[in-house]
């Protein structure tokens, strides 16, 4: 069975939970008042825009900052999928301990998968099936304040790049791999810090980054060029403002500007058909230098691109590994 950590709430749970409270009253108290008419009904147009922006932004951080579902998680373990399993844990390179599994191959090369937002290493459960099947070793693990995992507090990818080094670190002691030849697999949240840290870590020697998310301001285009991004512009700032103010970090050097650091090492980006998801992943590969590939599945749904085709995902992820590690295939 897993190991399931309750975690301790922190102070700055219980603040958060307050702001976010007290913005559903204020919006309630706005709704009341509405209906009563006491003010023209232009006066509530011209509001209507700015409580969005504030009310939205405050919402998406809070979610963020705390995912839910944390605490009612069924025990699945990689062994109902037919796969022998060693139970691990290890640091991230901030000292959280972190809770994973990790899945013996008997090929030279190991791939550490990376879960998205509100998730847990056990739902990469397929993809350490298609990989485990073509003799890979994979090591999988719950991102802080998800799963199994220390930590109350998510930052959207800018702290959990410090999760996927110590699993890079922790996989270095490992007799049984070779440090030379580690990939990564990301999905979403999982996704922007697998790029994350391969920028600034060269024992990543390959990257498969499927629905990048953004991880800061920057990396939604600089400039607005269209309507609908000044429009967005006001709830972008301040939702990444608000963001940091609810998990106590600030935003690192986005994927726009460090995603060529990568560069000699491969970069395979998927996307699903979602026109916000392909912006995104189109944005990260024109930055990104060569090697460099993308594969849009145009009916996928986001982080569901392997359920779409799963045949036809194994053989490209399984290809696109394959090369890069130098395995035969």
């Amino acid at each position: 069975m897993a190991s399931v950590r309750i975690r301790e709430r922190s102070w700055r749970f219980y603040r958060n939970w307050l702001i976010h409270f007290t913005m559903w009253v204020i919006l309630l108290l706005i709704a009341l008042g509405a209906a009563r008419r006491p003010w023209p009904l232009y006066v509530y147009l011209l509001l209507a825009y700015p409580v969005y922006v504030v009310s939205a932004s405050i919402f998406y951080a809070y979610r963020t900052t705390h995912p839910g579902g944390r605490f009612a998680m069924r025990r699945v373990t990689p062994e109902d999928a037919g796969m022998a399993y060693e139970k691990v844990e290890f640091l991230s390179r901030d000292g959280l301990t972190l809770f994973g599994w990790y899945l013996p191959g008997n090929s030279k090369g190991t791939i550490i998968l990376v879960h998205g937002h509100g998730g847990k290493g056990i739902a990469m459960v397929y993809h350490a099936s298609a990989l485990v099947s073509k003799g890979y070793s994979v090591l999988m693990y719950d991102q802080r304040a998800h799963g199994s995992s220390e930590g109350d507090t998510c930052t959207a990818g800018w702290r959990e790049v410090e999760d996927l080094l110590g699993a890079v670190d922790y996989l270095k002691t490992r007799a049984d791999v070779n440090p030379e030849r580690i990939g990564v697999l990301g999905i979403s949240m999982g996704g922007l810090a697998a790029l994350l840290a391969a920028a600034r870590e060269h024992d990543i020697q390959a990257v498969v980054a499927e629905g990048p998310s953004a991880a800061s301001l920057d990396d939604h285009g600089g400039r607005q060029r269209s309507w609908i991004r000044w429009i967005n512009y006001p709830f972008n700032w301040l939702f990444y403002k608000t963001l940091a103010f609810m998990n106590g970090s600030e935003p690192p050097e986005g994927i726009l500007a460090t995603i060529a650091n990568i560069s000699p090492r491969p970069i395979l980006l998927i996307t699903g058909g979602s026109k916000k998801e392909r912006y995104f992943t189109e944005l990260f590969f024109q930055a990104a230098a060569e090697p460099k590939d993308i594969w849009e599945v145009p009916n996928a749904r986001h982080n569901e691109a392997y359920f779409r085709d799963p045949k036809a995902y194994q053989k490209r992820i399984v290809q696109f590994f394959n090369q890069a590690l130098r395995i035969e295939g």
